[in-house]
Protein backbone atom coordinates (compact mmCIF):
# COMPACT_ATOMS: atom_id res chain seq x y z
CA UNK A 1 0.00 0.00 0.00
CA UNK A 2 1.63 3.57 -0.92
CA UNK A 3 2.19 6.14 1.39
CA UNK A 4 1.77 8.60 -1.77
CA UNK A 5 -1.08 11.53 -0.70
CA UNK A 6 -2.57 12.50 -4.15
CA UNK A 7 -2.72 16.19 -4.86
CA UNK A 8 -6.14 18.04 -4.49
CA UNK A 9 -8.26 18.02 -7.27
CA UNK A 10 -8.84 21.51 -9.21
CA UNK A 11 -11.60 22.41 -10.92
CA UNK A 12 -9.53 23.67 -13.91
CA UNK A 13 -7.39 21.64 -16.57
CA UNK A 14 -6.58 21.58 -20.04
CA UNK A 15 -7.88 19.20 -22.60
CA UNK A 16 -4.36 16.57 -23.42
CA UNK A 17 -4.56 16.53 -27.10
CA UNK A 18 -4.76 19.91 -29.87
CA UNK A 19 -6.29 22.26 -30.26
CA UNK A 20 -5.98 22.63 -26.53
CA UNK A 21 -8.70 24.21 -24.53
CA UNK A 22 -8.74 25.57 -21.11
CA UNK A 23 -11.69 23.59 -19.14
CA UNK A 24 -13.57 24.20 -16.64
CA UNK A 25 -15.37 21.23 -14.92
CA UNK A 26 -14.91 19.68 -18.43
CA UNK A 27 -16.55 22.83 -20.36
CA UNK A 28 -14.73 25.09 -22.51
CA UNK A 29 -13.86 28.53 -20.99
CA UNK A 30 -11.28 31.19 -22.17
CA UNK A 31 -9.61 33.80 -20.09
CA UNK A 32 -9.88 37.57 -20.89
CA UNK A 33 -8.80 40.28 -19.23
CA UNK A 34 -5.90 41.51 -17.89
CA UNK A 35 -2.94 42.19 -14.82
CA UNK A 36 -2.81 44.97 -12.74
CA UNK A 37 -0.01 46.71 -11.78
CA UNK A 38 2.79 45.42 -9.36
CA UNK A 39 1.45 47.82 -6.48
CA UNK A 40 -2.34 47.02 -6.72
CA UNK A 41 -1.80 43.76 -4.94
CA UNK A 42 0.04 45.32 -1.86
CA UNK A 43 -2.63 46.44 0.41
CA UNK A 44 -6.16 45.72 0.65
CA UNK A 45 -7.56 48.63 -0.68
CA UNK A 46 -5.25 48.56 -3.64
CA UNK A 47 -6.95 45.18 -4.22
CA UNK A 48 -10.32 46.33 -3.88
CA UNK A 49 -10.07 49.47 -6.22
CA UNK A 50 -7.99 47.63 -8.65
CA UNK A 51 -9.68 44.27 -9.20
CA UNK A 52 -13.02 46.29 -9.10
CA UNK A 53 -11.62 48.53 -12.01
CA UNK A 54 -11.05 45.21 -13.81
CA UNK A 55 -14.39 43.72 -13.88
CA UNK A 56 -15.39 47.68 -15.07
CA UNK A 57 -13.99 47.19 -18.33
CA UNK A 58 -15.85 43.89 -18.84
CA UNK A 59 -12.77 41.06 -18.07
CA UNK A 60 -13.63 37.49 -16.93
CA UNK A 61 -10.21 37.26 -15.22
CA UNK A 62 -7.24 39.15 -13.35
CA UNK A 63 -4.35 38.37 -13.05
CA UNK A 64 -2.34 39.11 -10.01
CA UNK A 65 0.60 39.00 -8.20
CA UNK A 66 1.78 37.34 -4.70
CA UNK A 67 5.07 39.03 -3.28
CA UNK A 68 7.58 36.36 -1.62
CA UNK A 69 8.75 39.38 0.65
CA UNK A 70 5.29 40.08 1.85
CA UNK A 71 4.01 36.47 2.18
CA UNK A 72 7.27 35.07 4.46
CA UNK A 73 8.60 38.78 6.26
CA UNK A 74 10.11 36.27 8.61
CA UNK A 75 11.71 33.00 7.29
CA UNK A 76 8.58 30.14 7.82
CA UNK A 77 6.32 32.95 9.24
CA UNK A 78 3.84 32.74 6.54
CA UNK A 79 1.66 35.69 5.69
CA UNK A 80 -1.33 35.18 2.88
CA UNK A 81 -3.92 37.57 4.31
CA UNK A 82 -3.30 39.88 0.78
CA UNK A 83 -4.09 36.77 -0.93
CA UNK A 84 -7.31 36.21 1.04
CA UNK A 85 -8.19 39.57 -0.30
CA UNK A 86 -7.73 39.08 -3.43
CA UNK A 87 -9.68 35.79 -2.97
CA UNK A 88 -12.65 37.63 -1.65
CA UNK A 89 -12.58 40.82 -4.18
CA UNK A 90 -12.35 37.87 -7.27
CA UNK A 91 -15.22 36.28 -6.11
CA UNK A 92 -17.33 39.73 -5.09
CA UNK A 93 -16.78 40.94 -8.98
CA UNK A 94 -17.19 37.86 -10.59
CA UNK A 95 -13.99 37.45 -11.86
CA UNK A 96 -11.81 34.63 -12.16
CA UNK A 97 -8.22 35.09 -10.72
CA UNK A 98 -4.98 33.91 -11.85
CA UNK A 99 -2.05 34.42 -9.00
CA UNK A 100 1.87 35.16 -10.29
CA UNK A 101 4.27 34.41 -8.31
CA UNK A 102 7.20 36.86 -7.86
CA UNK A 103 9.54 34.78 -5.86
CA UNK A 104 13.05 35.12 -6.27
CA UNK A 105 12.71 36.13 -10.45
CA UNK A 106 10.99 39.25 -10.95
CA UNK A 107 12.13 40.84 -14.50
CA UNK A 108 15.08 39.46 -14.17
CA UNK A 109 16.12 40.44 -10.84
CA UNK A 110 15.19 39.38 -7.00
CA UNK A 111 13.24 42.99 -6.19
CA UNK A 112 10.33 40.51 -4.64
CA UNK A 113 12.86 38.17 -2.90
CA UNK A 114 12.63 38.81 1.34
CA UNK A 115 15.14 41.15 3.14
CA UNK A 116 16.62 38.25 4.96
CA UNK A 117 16.97 36.13 1.67
CA UNK A 118 18.46 39.15 -0.03
CA UNK A 119 20.37 40.67 2.92
CA UNK A 120 22.68 37.24 3.62
CA UNK A 121 24.87 36.99 0.65
CA UNK A 122 27.02 34.30 2.33
CA UNK A 123 23.36 31.65 2.52
CA UNK A 124 22.05 33.21 -0.91
CA UNK A 125 24.87 34.51 -3.53
CA UNK A 126 24.47 36.81 -5.53
CA UNK A 127 24.83 36.14 -9.99
CA UNK A 128 27.86 37.49 -11.21
CA UNK A 129 27.95 38.94 -14.56
CA UNK A 130 30.55 41.43 -16.73
CA UNK A 131 28.27 43.90 -18.05
CA UNK A 132 28.44 44.08 -21.28
CA UNK A 133 25.70 46.55 -22.16
CA UNK A 134 23.18 48.75 -20.19
CA UNK A 135 20.27 46.90 -18.44
CA UNK A 136 16.64 47.54 -19.33
CA UNK A 137 14.57 49.63 -16.62
CA UNK A 138 17.60 51.31 -15.19
CA UNK A 139 19.64 54.90 -15.81
CA UNK A 140 22.47 56.19 -14.93
CA UNK A 141 23.50 56.43 -11.33
CA UNK A 142 19.94 54.13 -10.50
CA UNK A 143 20.89 51.70 -7.11
CA UNK A 144 21.65 48.25 -7.97
CA UNK A 145 18.88 45.69 -8.47
CA UNK A 146 19.89 42.51 -6.53
CA UNK A 147 19.96 39.41 -8.56
CA UNK A 148 19.80 36.18 -6.91
CA UNK A 149 21.75 33.30 -8.43
CA UNK A 150 19.45 30.59 -9.61
CA UNK A 151 22.56 28.49 -8.67
CA UNK A 152 22.32 28.25 -4.91
CA UNK A 153 20.58 25.72 -3.82
CA UNK A 154 19.76 27.09 -0.53
CA UNK A 155 17.47 29.62 -2.78
CA UNK A 156 15.78 27.24 -4.60
CA UNK A 157 14.93 25.44 -1.55
CA UNK A 158 13.62 28.42 -0.07
CA UNK A 159 11.84 29.62 -2.93
CA UNK A 160 9.87 26.39 -3.01
CA UNK A 161 8.86 26.17 0.65
CA UNK A 162 7.34 29.79 0.57
CA UNK A 163 5.59 28.50 -2.81
CA UNK A 164 4.25 25.31 -1.29
CA UNK A 165 2.71 27.53 1.32
CA UNK A 166 0.96 29.47 -1.60
CA UNK A 167 -0.56 26.12 -2.77
CA UNK A 168 -1.20 24.59 0.53
CA UNK A 169 -3.04 28.00 1.75
CA UNK A 170 -4.90 27.72 -2.02
CA UNK A 171 -6.47 24.45 -1.15
CA UNK A 172 -7.95 25.83 2.11
CA UNK A 173 -9.11 29.08 1.42
CA UNK A 174 -10.15 28.08 -2.32
CA UNK A 175 -11.63 24.99 -2.43
CA UNK A 176 -14.03 26.25 -5.54
CA UNK A 177 -11.33 26.93 -7.73
CA UNK A 178 -11.13 31.00 -8.16
CA UNK A 179 -7.75 30.72 -8.62
CA UNK A 180 -7.49 29.17 -12.59
CA UNK A 181 -3.67 28.99 -12.72
CA UNK A 182 -0.41 30.02 -10.91
CA UNK A 183 2.64 31.56 -12.84
CA UNK A 184 6.07 29.97 -11.33
CA UNK A 185 8.71 33.22 -11.45
CA UNK A 186 8.17 36.62 -13.98
CA UNK A 187 10.28 36.70 -16.95
CA UNK A 188 13.32 35.03 -15.51
CA UNK A 189 16.56 35.33 -17.10
CA UNK A 190 20.00 37.24 -16.42
CA UNK A 191 20.28 40.98 -18.10
CA UNK A 192 24.01 42.23 -18.69
CA UNK A 193 25.82 38.97 -19.87
CA UNK A 194 25.04 36.02 -20.92
CA UNK A 195 25.30 33.84 -18.14
CA UNK A 196 25.72 33.73 -14.11
CA UNK A 197 29.92 33.51 -13.63
CA UNK A 198 29.83 33.13 -9.41
CA UNK A 199 31.48 30.44 -8.27
CA UNK A 200 28.41 28.20 -8.21
CA UNK A 201 27.76 28.88 -11.88
CA UNK A 202 31.14 28.47 -12.74
CA UNK A 203 31.11 24.90 -11.16
CA UNK A 204 28.20 24.08 -13.18
CA UNK A 205 29.43 25.52 -16.19
CA UNK A 206 32.61 23.08 -15.95
CA UNK A 207 30.63 20.04 -15.07
CA UNK A 208 28.83 17.52 -17.54
CA UNK A 209 25.89 18.97 -19.57
CA UNK A 210 23.06 16.75 -17.71
CA UNK A 211 22.37 13.63 -20.01
CA UNK A 212 18.60 14.20 -20.32
CA UNK A 213 19.53 17.34 -22.16
CA UNK A 214 21.54 15.51 -24.37
CA UNK A 215 18.98 12.98 -25.20
CA UNK A 216 16.31 15.75 -25.40
CA UNK A 217 18.88 17.73 -28.19
CA UNK A 218 19.71 14.35 -29.96
CA UNK A 219 15.89 13.95 -30.82
CA UNK A 220 14.88 17.36 -32.04
CA UNK A 221 15.42 17.47 -35.95
CA UNK A 222 19.14 19.04 -37.07
CA UNK A 223 18.88 22.88 -37.25
CA UNK A 224 15.52 23.04 -35.53
CA UNK A 225 16.43 24.35 -32.21
CA UNK A 226 19.28 26.99 -31.19
CA UNK A 227 20.83 23.88 -28.86
CA UNK A 228 20.40 20.78 -31.76
CA UNK A 229 22.60 23.21 -33.94
CA UNK A 230 25.14 24.26 -31.39
CA UNK A 231 25.29 20.51 -30.38
CA UNK A 232 26.06 19.84 -34.30
CA UNK A 233 28.47 22.15 -34.65
CA UNK A 234 30.75 21.09 -32.01
CA UNK A 235 30.74 17.33 -32.91
CA UNK A 236 27.37 16.24 -31.34
CA UNK A 237 29.36 14.95 -28.21
CA UNK A 238 27.00 12.23 -26.19
CA UNK A 239 28.91 14.15 -23.00
CA UNK A 240 31.59 16.64 -21.71
CA UNK A 241 30.70 20.12 -20.14
CA UNK A 242 29.15 22.57 -21.49
CA UNK A 243 31.59 24.30 -23.48
CA UNK A 244 32.17 21.03 -25.09
CA UNK A 245 29.15 19.78 -25.36
CA UNK A 246 27.19 23.75 -27.20
CA UNK A 247 30.72 25.83 -27.55
CA UNK A 248 31.84 29.08 -25.76
CA UNK A 249 29.55 31.44 -26.93
CA UNK A 250 26.70 33.35 -25.95
CA UNK A 251 23.92 31.21 -27.33
CA UNK A 252 25.78 28.21 -25.99
CA UNK A 253 25.42 30.18 -22.14
CA UNK A 254 22.09 30.79 -23.15
CA UNK A 255 21.40 27.15 -23.40
CA UNK A 256 23.04 26.69 -20.00
CA UNK A 257 21.47 29.32 -18.22
CA UNK A 258 17.82 28.00 -19.86
CA UNK A 259 18.70 24.91 -17.80
CA UNK A 260 19.51 26.02 -14.91
CA UNK A 261 16.48 28.61 -14.55
CA UNK A 262 13.84 26.00 -15.97
CA UNK A 263 14.66 23.27 -13.75
CA UNK A 264 14.59 25.77 -10.88
CA UNK A 265 11.06 26.66 -12.14
CA UNK A 266 10.24 23.05 -12.39
CA UNK A 267 11.54 22.09 -8.58
CA UNK A 268 8.73 24.89 -7.84
CA UNK A 269 6.21 23.57 -9.73
CA UNK A 270 6.71 19.78 -9.59
CA UNK A 271 6.67 20.36 -5.30
CA UNK A 272 3.23 22.69 -6.04
CA UNK A 273 1.33 20.33 -7.85
CA UNK A 274 2.14 17.62 -5.53
CA UNK A 275 -0.26 19.51 -2.92
CA UNK A 276 -2.84 20.66 -5.67
CA UNK A 277 -3.70 19.93 -8.95
CA UNK A 278 -3.64 23.61 -10.34
CA UNK A 279 -2.36 24.68 -13.69
CA UNK A 280 1.38 26.24 -14.15
CA UNK A 281 3.19 28.11 -16.49
CA UNK A 282 6.40 30.77 -16.84
CA UNK A 283 6.20 34.03 -18.84
CA UNK A 284 8.73 34.97 -21.01
CA UNK A 285 10.44 38.93 -21.74
CA UNK A 286 10.94 38.56 -25.39
CA UNK A 287 14.14 37.26 -27.32
CA UNK A 288 15.86 38.58 -29.25
CA UNK A 289 13.47 41.63 -30.46
CA UNK A 290 14.20 44.78 -31.82
CA UNK A 291 17.36 46.69 -29.86
CA UNK A 292 17.79 43.47 -27.62
CA UNK A 293 19.47 41.20 -30.06
CA UNK A 294 21.28 38.49 -28.10
CA UNK A 295 21.57 36.93 -24.82
CA UNK A 296 22.03 39.62 -21.90
CA UNK A 297 20.15 42.19 -23.46
CA UNK A 298 17.10 40.37 -22.94
CA UNK A 299 17.14 37.62 -20.20
CA UNK A 300 19.36 35.10 -21.07
CA UNK A 301 18.29 32.07 -19.65
CA UNK A 302 14.20 32.87 -19.40
CA UNK A 303 12.13 31.18 -21.69
CA UNK A 304 12.71 33.13 -24.76
CA UNK A 305 11.80 31.46 -28.17
CA UNK A 306 15.35 30.35 -29.04
CA UNK A 307 15.11 27.86 -25.73
CA UNK A 308 11.96 27.42 -25.59
CA UNK A 309 12.46 23.40 -26.18
CA UNK A 310 15.24 23.22 -23.51
CA UNK A 311 12.32 25.02 -21.53
CA UNK A 312 9.70 22.07 -22.07
CA UNK A 313 12.28 19.42 -21.60
CA UNK A 314 13.55 20.78 -18.16
CA UNK A 315 10.22 21.86 -17.14
CA UNK A 316 7.51 19.52 -17.79
CA UNK A 317 5.01 20.00 -14.44
CA UNK A 318 4.53 23.74 -16.72
CA UNK A 319 1.37 23.75 -18.66
CA UNK A 320 2.99 26.00 -21.32
CA UNK A 321 5.17 29.37 -22.01
CA UNK A 322 3.68 32.47 -22.72
CA UNK A 323 4.88 35.26 -24.04
CA UNK A 324 5.02 39.19 -22.60
CA UNK A 325 4.35 41.04 -25.93
CA UNK A 326 5.31 44.59 -25.92
CA UNK A 327 6.92 44.63 -29.19
CA UNK A 328 4.59 46.42 -32.36
CA UNK A 329 4.65 42.82 -34.67
CA UNK A 330 2.91 40.89 -32.11
CA UNK A 331 1.74 38.30 -34.71
CA UNK A 332 5.66 36.85 -35.22
CA UNK A 333 5.67 36.65 -31.12
CA UNK A 334 2.36 34.70 -31.32
CA UNK A 335 3.45 32.67 -34.39
CA UNK A 336 6.52 31.44 -32.05
CA UNK A 337 4.50 30.55 -29.19
CA UNK A 338 1.80 29.12 -30.46
CA UNK A 339 3.35 26.28 -32.00
CA UNK A 340 0.76 23.34 -31.11
CA UNK A 341 2.57 21.77 -28.85
CA UNK A 342 1.05 22.88 -25.63
CA UNK A 343 -1.76 25.45 -24.76
CA UNK A 344 -0.93 28.93 -25.85
CA UNK A 345 -1.79 32.32 -23.44
CA UNK A 346 -0.63 35.50 -23.51
CA UNK A 347 0.00 36.39 -19.81
CA UNK A 348 0.80 40.18 -20.57
CA UNK A 349 0.39 42.53 -23.66
CA UNK A 350 -0.07 46.41 -24.46
CA UNK A 351 -3.26 47.85 -24.56
CA UNK A 352 -4.33 46.84 -27.97
CA UNK A 353 -7.74 45.59 -28.82
CA UNK A 354 -7.24 43.88 -32.27
CA UNK A 355 -4.33 41.96 -30.73
CA UNK A 356 -6.91 40.36 -28.40
CA UNK A 357 -8.87 39.31 -31.24
CA UNK A 358 -5.34 37.94 -32.90
CA UNK A 359 -4.51 36.24 -30.18
CA UNK A 360 -7.73 34.18 -29.96
CA UNK A 361 -8.98 33.68 -33.40
CA UNK A 362 -6.00 33.29 -35.57
CA UNK A 363 -3.67 31.71 -32.71
CA UNK A 364 -6.37 30.08 -30.85
CA UNK A 365 -5.32 31.33 -27.40
CA UNK A 366 -7.05 29.73 -24.31
CA UNK A 367 -6.88 33.33 -22.92
CA UNK A 368 -5.29 37.37 -23.29
CA UNK A 369 -4.46 39.57 -20.57
CA UNK A 370 -3.13 43.41 -21.43
CA UNK A 371 -0.88 44.87 -18.59
CA UNK A 372 -2.07 47.46 -16.59
CA UNK A 373 -5.53 47.05 -17.15
CA UNK A 374 -6.82 48.68 -13.83
CA UNK A 375 -5.83 51.89 -15.76
CA UNK A 376 -8.09 51.05 -18.96
CA UNK A 377 -10.58 53.39 -20.38
CA UNK A 378 -14.01 51.86 -19.67
CA UNK A 379 -14.64 53.69 -22.76
CA UNK A 380 -11.80 52.19 -24.76
CA UNK A 381 -12.05 49.51 -27.63
CA UNK A 382 -10.23 47.24 -25.75
CA UNK A 383 -12.67 47.35 -23.34
CA UNK A 384 -15.52 46.88 -25.67
CA UNK A 385 -14.06 44.12 -27.18
CA UNK A 386 -13.16 42.36 -23.71
CA UNK A 387 -16.81 42.94 -22.85
CA UNK A 388 -18.42 40.86 -25.55
CA UNK A 389 -15.79 38.07 -26.05
CA UNK A 390 -16.57 36.72 -22.00
CA UNK A 391 -20.49 37.43 -22.93
CA UNK A 392 -19.84 35.16 -25.55
CA UNK A 393 -17.71 32.82 -24.13
CA UNK A 394 -19.30 29.52 -24.91
CA UNK A 395 -20.08 29.95 -28.53
CA UNK A 396 -16.75 31.13 -29.44
CA UNK A 397 -15.12 28.23 -27.27
CA UNK A 398 -17.30 25.96 -28.96
CA UNK A 399 -16.25 27.71 -32.77
CA UNK A 400 -12.39 26.94 -31.56
CA UNK A 401 -12.81 23.76 -30.82
CA UNK A 402 -14.77 23.02 -34.07
CA UNK A 403 -12.20 24.84 -36.07
CA UNK A 404 -14.59 27.19 -37.25
CA UNK A 405 -12.84 30.65 -35.36
CA UNK A 406 -11.18 33.20 -37.50
CA UNK A 407 -9.37 36.85 -36.80
CA UNK A 408 -8.75 39.83 -39.09
CA UNK A 409 -6.43 42.56 -38.30
CA UNK A 410 -5.68 44.76 -41.23
CA UNK A 411 -2.91 46.31 -40.90
CA UNK A 412 -1.83 49.54 -42.34
CA UNK A 413 -2.02 49.41 -46.36
CA UNK A 414 -3.74 46.48 -46.49
CA UNK A 415 -7.28 46.88 -47.71
CA UNK A 416 -8.76 43.38 -47.46
CA UNK A 417 -8.20 40.14 -45.96
CA UNK A 418 -9.64 36.79 -46.92
CA UNK A 419 -11.22 34.15 -44.97
CA UNK A 420 -12.53 30.63 -44.89
CA UNK A 421 -14.99 29.29 -42.19
CA UNK A 422 -17.14 26.14 -42.31
CA UNK A 423 -16.94 25.95 -45.73
CA UNK A 424 -17.63 29.77 -46.76
CA UNK A 425 -15.66 32.25 -48.00
CA UNK A 426 -14.87 35.92 -46.39
CA UNK A 427 -13.82 39.08 -47.11
CA UNK A 428 -13.76 41.78 -44.95
CA UNK A 429 -12.45 45.26 -46.09
CA UNK A 430 -12.08 48.47 -44.01
CA UNK A 431 -14.56 50.90 -44.19
CA UNK A 432 -13.36 54.12 -44.32
CA UNK A 433 -11.32 52.92 -47.23
CA UNK A 434 -14.11 51.56 -48.78
CA UNK A 435 -16.05 54.43 -48.41
CA UNK A 436 -13.69 56.31 -49.76
CA UNK A 437 -13.88 55.26 -52.52
CA UNK A 438 -17.34 54.50 -53.41
CA UNK A 439 -17.98 58.45 -52.92
CA UNK A 440 -15.15 59.07 -55.00
CA UNK A 441 -16.96 57.82 -57.83
CA UNK A 442 -19.94 59.83 -57.21
CA UNK A 443 -17.11 62.82 -56.82
CA UNK A 444 -17.29 63.35 -53.22
CA UNK A 445 -14.07 62.97 -51.45
CA UNK A 446 -13.84 62.83 -47.70
CA UNK A 447 -10.52 64.03 -46.20
CA UNK A 448 -7.74 61.54 -45.56
CA UNK A 449 -7.10 62.06 -41.23
CA UNK A 450 -6.80 60.03 -38.55
CA UNK A 451 -9.69 58.25 -37.23
CA UNK A 452 -10.13 60.06 -33.71
CA UNK A 453 -10.51 57.37 -31.28
CA UNK A 454 -10.63 57.65 -27.93
CA UNK A 455 -7.07 56.27 -25.78
CA UNK A 456 -7.08 53.24 -24.26
CA UNK A 457 -6.17 54.21 -20.55
CA UNK A 458 -8.22 56.65 -18.69
CA UNK A 459 -7.36 60.28 -18.50
CA UNK A 460 -4.24 61.65 -16.55
CA UNK A 461 -2.62 57.67 -16.73
CA UNK A 462 0.92 58.04 -16.26
CA UNK A 463 1.08 56.42 -19.75
CA UNK A 464 -0.80 56.72 -22.10
CA UNK A 465 -1.99 54.17 -24.65
CA UNK A 466 -3.42 54.97 -27.61
CA UNK A 467 -7.12 53.86 -28.97
CA UNK A 468 -7.23 50.85 -31.82
CA UNK A 469 -6.91 52.84 -35.56
CA UNK A 470 -6.57 49.48 -37.24
CA UNK A 471 -9.95 47.16 -38.62
CA UNK A 472 -10.17 44.32 -36.74
CA UNK A 473 -12.49 41.41 -36.15
CA UNK A 474 -12.95 37.98 -34.56
CA UNK A 475 -15.69 35.48 -36.78
CA UNK A 476 -16.67 32.37 -35.37
CA UNK A 477 -18.57 30.14 -37.49
CA UNK A 478 -21.84 29.02 -35.25
CA UNK A 479 -22.08 25.77 -37.42
CA UNK A 480 -25.42 26.59 -39.03
CA UNK A 481 -24.08 28.80 -41.98
CA UNK A 482 -24.32 31.78 -39.41
CA UNK A 483 -21.71 33.93 -38.28
CA UNK A 484 -21.05 35.51 -35.03
CA UNK A 485 -18.53 38.83 -35.35
CA UNK A 486 -16.84 41.00 -32.70
CA UNK A 487 -14.70 43.90 -34.10
CA UNK A 488 -14.60 47.06 -35.30
CA UNK A 489 -16.02 46.25 -38.57
CA UNK A 490 -19.39 47.87 -40.29
CA UNK A 491 -21.70 45.14 -41.60
CA UNK A 492 -22.21 45.07 -45.06
CA UNK A 493 -18.60 44.90 -45.16
CA UNK A 494 -17.92 41.38 -44.24
CA UNK A 495 -18.53 39.66 -47.32
CA UNK A 496 -18.99 35.90 -47.54
CA UNK A 497 -19.55 33.33 -50.69
CA UNK A 498 -20.37 29.19 -51.25
CA UNK A 499 -21.16 27.86 -54.25
CA UNK A 500 -24.81 28.15 -53.85
CA UNK A 501 -25.42 31.77 -52.71
CA UNK A 502 -23.64 35.10 -52.64
CA UNK A 503 -24.84 37.36 -50.05
CA UNK A 504 -23.93 40.41 -47.55
CA UNK A 505 -23.79 38.55 -43.76
CA UNK A 506 -24.78 40.16 -42.00
CA UNK A 507 -27.60 39.97 -38.27
CA UNK A 508 -29.04 42.44 -35.58
CA UNK A 509 -26.58 44.23 -34.07
CA UNK A 510 -26.32 42.91 -30.06
CA UNK A 511 -24.41 45.32 -27.64
CA UNK A 512 -24.13 45.04 -24.35
CA UNK A 513 -23.32 48.50 -23.63
CA UNK A 514 -25.26 51.28 -25.46
CA UNK A 515 -24.18 54.33 -26.69
CA UNK A 516 -20.77 53.41 -26.43
CA UNK A 517 -17.69 54.19 -29.12
CA UNK A 518 -15.55 51.22 -30.47
CA UNK A 519 -16.77 47.24 -31.11
CA UNK A 520 -19.47 45.50 -31.98
CA UNK A 521 -20.88 42.08 -32.45
CA UNK A 522 -22.89 40.70 -35.02
CA UNK A 523 -25.05 37.71 -35.89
Amino acid sequence: MSDTVSPAPRPWAFSAEAPFALLRAGAPALLVGGQVFNSASSSPKAIVDSFAHVRRVGSNVVLSPVSWAISEPAEGAFDFTLVDVMLAEARRNDLRLVLLWFGAFKNAASTYAPTWVRGNPERFPRAVVEPKGMQAFTYEGATAKPVLSVFSPELREADAKAFEALVRHLVDADPDGTVVMVQVENESGILSDSRDRNALAEAAWAAPVPSELVAHVRATPAGSTSARSLWDANGSAESGSWSQVFGDTPAAEEVFMAWAIATYVEHLAARGQAIADIPMYANAWLGPQPGQDTPGQYPSGGPASTVLDVWRAAAPSLSFLGPDIYVRDADAAMKQYSTGIQPFFVPESQLRAAELVRAIGAYGAVGWSAYGLDAANPDGQLSATITFIPGLEDEIAAAALRGSLRAVVLEPGIGLENRSIDGIDITARGARALLQRMLLDVGVSIPDTELAVPDETVPHAQIAAPGETRPFALIAGTGDDGFLVIGRAHPGLLRRRCPDRDRFGAGAARRRRRGRPGPRAER
